[in-house]
């Protein structure tokens, strides 16, 4: 059994997509050593792994955007292939990933301060995109909403769990308001 550990930088967002029967997560990470030989130039080496991911329904979905920091367990495989472009054989890692957890990235996707707008009271929210809410009363699905000094608004789920409003979310969160 080979596992691995590894800590880099998405290349893009994390997709999901489908192949035999199953859905999955997919996404592209890259690991990048850099160092200085004898005579003091600088070096840098680019590894790319693919990170293929079973749990679709993952709360971690909304944050895998490109440049965000992961950390990332899993089983290894080697595969060789030809490519398309040269013709020559080329071998490349995937991870089967038993565990994703977010390290940070080259940008926020939420702010660390959010707004609860029936009550206006200030919220924070730590690197992970965990609000200091109490939802232990909360059901599996129940949703609520928070919002930036701006007006964006950002779901809240159960375990304090903060992402960015979808397209489609907005609408029905509109839609909630409205009802209310």
């Amino acid at each position: 059994m080979l596992k691995a550990e590894l800590i880099g930088n998405l290349g893009a967002d994390a997709e999901i997509k489908s192949g035999e029967g199953y859905a999955f997560v997919s996404m592209r990470v890259a690991n990048t050593e850099k160092w200085k030989d004898e005579a003091g130039n600088e070096h840098t080496d680019t590894t790319w792994i693919d990170v293929v991911y079973s749990k679709t329904d993952s709360a971690l979905l909304p944050y895998l955007k490109s440049g965000m920091k992961i950390f990332v367990r899993g089983y290894v495989r080697l595969r060789v292939y030809s490519s398309k472009q040269d013709r020559k054989m080329k071998a490349g890692l995937t991870i089967n990933a038993t565990e994703i957890e977010l390290c940070g990235g080259s940008s926020d996707v939420v702010p660390r301060q959010l707004i609860i707008p029936e009550t206006g009271d200030l919220v924070d929210v730590t690197k992970y995109y965990q609000a200091n809410v109490d939802t232990s009363k909360w059901k599996k699905d129940d949703e609520g909403f928070l919002v930036d000094k701006g007006g964006n608004q950002y779901l809240l789920k159960k375990g304090g769990w903060v992402a960015p409003v979808q397209p489609q979310e907005e609408e029905q969160a509109q839609e909630t308001q409205t009802e209310q």
